[in-house]
C-alpha cells in the first residue's frame, strides 16, 4: 500500500529532479512515503520509500557553507567508511548539486547522552572507531583547526560588524592556538577521524552506525577520543576503557588529549558563537 504524503510534507519536499536520484524514482514514480527527518537549518534531510527500499535523501540548507565542511573531503571519507560497513552505504551522491547525497536508511536508536556513561557502549564505539582508524587513508590534506578556527573568528567579525567586546576571544583562541601548534609538533599516525561524535551521529541498529561526515578529516586517532570527552565529560569516567577498545591506550595518556579535547571545546564554542547563539568560552 502506497503511504500518501501529507499536505506538510509536500510543502518541504526536495526538487523532483533529486527525487529522481533516488533508487525507485528514476523514472517520475511517486515515493511510497517522504517524511522530512531532523535536519535543522543546516541540512534538508528526507526519508525517502520507493519499491526499491528506503533511503535518506540530504540536500544543503541555507546554512551549510561552514569552517570545516568541504562535500568532496566527506564524500570521499564517507565512501570509505561505507565500504568498510561503518557508515550506510551511499546509493548516490552529487557534491555539486546542492550537496545531494542518498544513502541507504537505517533502523535503529540514535545514542543520547547516557550512553556516554555506559562502558559498555563506549567500549562498542571505541571498537568501531578503532575499525574505522585502521582503513587506508584517502590522499588529502590534514586536519588543520587552527585554520578553521580563524575562518569561524572571521565570520564571527563580520556578523558583529568587526565589534566583540562582549565575548572574550584573544585568551581562549591564544590558549587554542598553542595547543594546535603543539599537535603540529607531535604528530601521530594518520587516519580517517570522524570528528563529530554528537549522540545524534550514532546510530544503534544492526551495527553501531557512524552517521553524517560533514567533520570528517585526515587526522590523527587520539582526535575521535577527545572528540567524546570535549562533548560529553561523563564519558571521561571511562576514557581508559574507550582508548583501549580505539586500540589507542597508550596513547590516551598525558597533555596530548587533554590538547585534543580543548582544540574540540574551542571549535564548538566558535562554532556557536558564528550561528550568533550564546556559548561561554571552553
Amino acid at each position: 500500500m502506497v503511504a500518501e504524503i501529507s499536505a506538510a510534507e509536500r510543502l518541504t519536499a526536495p526538487p523532483a529532479s533529486a527525487l529522481a536520484c533516488v533508487p525507485g524514482l528514476e523514472h517520475g514514480e511517486p515515493p511510497r512515503a517522504l517524511v522530512r527527518l531532523a535536519g535543522g537549518s543546516v541540512n534538508q534531510v528526507f526519508r525517502v520509500d520507493t519499491a526499491r527500499g528506503r533511503f535518506v535523501l540530504r540536500l544543503d540548507g541555507a546554512a551549510w557553507r561552514r569552517p570545516g565542511v568541504d562535500r568532496d573531503r566527506e564524500l570521499a571519507l564517507q565512501r570509505a567508511a561505507a565500504a568498510a560497513g561503518i557508515a550506510p552505504a551511499i546509493a548516490y551522491a552529487d557534491p555539486g548539486a546542492h550537496g545531494l547525497l542518498i544513502s541507504e536508511y537505517q533502523d535503529g536508536r540514535l545514542w543520547c547522552e547516557r550512553d556516554y556513561e555506559d562502558v559498555t557502549a563506549l567500549q562498542r564505539l571505541g571498537e568501531r572507531l578503532q575499525a574505522l582508524h585502521q582503513l587506508p587513508v584517502p590522499d588529502m590534506a590534514p586536519f588543520d583547526p587552527w585554520s578553521v578556527a580563524q575562518d569561524y573568528v572571521r565570520k564571527i567579525n563580520l556578523a558583529s560588524r568587526g565589534g566583540l567586546a562582549a565575548q572574550p576571544l584573544a585568551e581562549p583562541l591564544a590558549r587554542l592556538r598553542r595547543s594546535c601548534e603543539l599537535l603540529g609538533e607531535n604528530p601521530s599516525a594518520a587516519a580517517i577521524v570522524h570528528g563529530d561524535l554528537a549522540h545524534s551521529n550514532l546510530l544503534e541498529g544492526t551495527r553501531l552506525w557512524l552517521l553524517d561526515w560533514e567533520y570528517a578529516q585526515r587526522s590523527d586517532p587520539l582526535m575521535d577520543v577527545a572528540c567524546v570527552l570535549a562533548y560529553y565529560p561523563g564519558a571521561r569516567a571511562h576514557v581508559a576503557e574507550l582508548a583501549a577498545a580505539c586500540g589507542l591506550s597508550a596513547s590516551a595518556k598525558g597533555d596530548g588529549l587533554s590538547q585534543r579535547v580543548y582544540i574540540y571545546q574551542a571549535l564548538a564554542w566558535l562554532w556557536h558563537l558564528a550561528r550568533g547563539e550564546a556559548a561561554a568560552p571552553p
